[in-house]
């Protein structure tokens, strides 16, 4: 039984690139070349979106909620991290050498990391409700729609329950579908992006990996004195519990 799944597993996988060929292939001949370009200006945007978002939310939440770590040495931690994350594209992939950066040198108590890492490598995704609003709105000015207060509100809403309903490995986010339909937005269109997919799912796994062990340090700070006694001596030095407490 096993080796016929996997037998056809490999054949699905053989003809899985032809497939999504023949979707692209009908999306840009359906709404001409130029949704090439106009798809390069996602891409872009969609980098600088996730700079703002690494660099100065999440890293700024560090640099004021966290006391166990500095925000210079959260992200010469995390390079590493974020490297593996992006080349894997995978959160769950990424948790053990997360847990342990966040164990060894972001000075987070083992309680702490096993508790808020793997539960954020299934339900913190920062970077795929960034990428499911964004989505939206490229494909409603692809059909020249004007979105509503209301339309906004629903791709808000629906990218965030989306993005913790994603599993933590690597593929197509087909949860965007859910997100255009909220809005009402036509998914002819939706194919083009599959094309550069695991571009945009490598970028939003390295800034999903990082929003985790920002909660980890921040949610590390709000234990009370007795829990930071007892269970980051370990991991932090006496300065840091110290710090801590007040």
């Amino acid at each position: 039984m096993t080796e016929a799944t996997v037998g056809i597993m490999n054949m699905i996988m053989l003809v899985a690139p032809i497939g999504v060929f023949g979707l692209i292939a009908g999306s840009i001949g359906e709404f001409g070349s130029e949704i090439l370009v106009k798809l390069l200006y996602l891409v872009g945007l969609y980098i600088i979106v996730l700079l703002i978002l690494n660099y100065g939310i999440i890293g700024g939440s560090v640099a004021m909620f966290s006391k166990c770590t500095t925000y210079r040495q959260f992200f010469k931690s995390m390079y590493k991290v974020q490297l593996f994350a992006f080349t894997t594209a995978s959160s769950m992939a990424t948790l053990p050498l997360n847990m342990k950066t966040a164990t060894e040198e972001l000075n987070v108590s083992k309680e702490t990391t096993s508790f808020a890492l793997p539960l954020g490598a299934t339900i913190n995704m920062n970077g795929n409700a960034a990428y499911y609003a964004m989505a939206a709105s490229f494909f409603a000015q692809i059909f020249g729609m004007d979105l509503t207060m209301q339309q906004y509100i629903a791709i808000c809403f629906t990218a965030t329950i989306g993005a913790v309903g994603q599993a933590g490995v690597p593929g197509p986010t087909l949860l965007v579908v859910a997100v255009l339909m909220a809005a009402g937005i036509p998914i002819e269109a939706l194919p083009i992006l599959f094309g550069v997919d695991r571009i945009f799912d490598m970028l939003r796994t390295a800034v999903n990996i990082t929003g985790d062990a920002a909660c980890a340090t921040i949610v590390d700070r709000l234990r009370t004195p007795q829990e930071q006694a007892y269970g980051a001596a370990e991991n932090c030095t006496a300065e840091d519990v110290q710090t801590a407490r007040f």
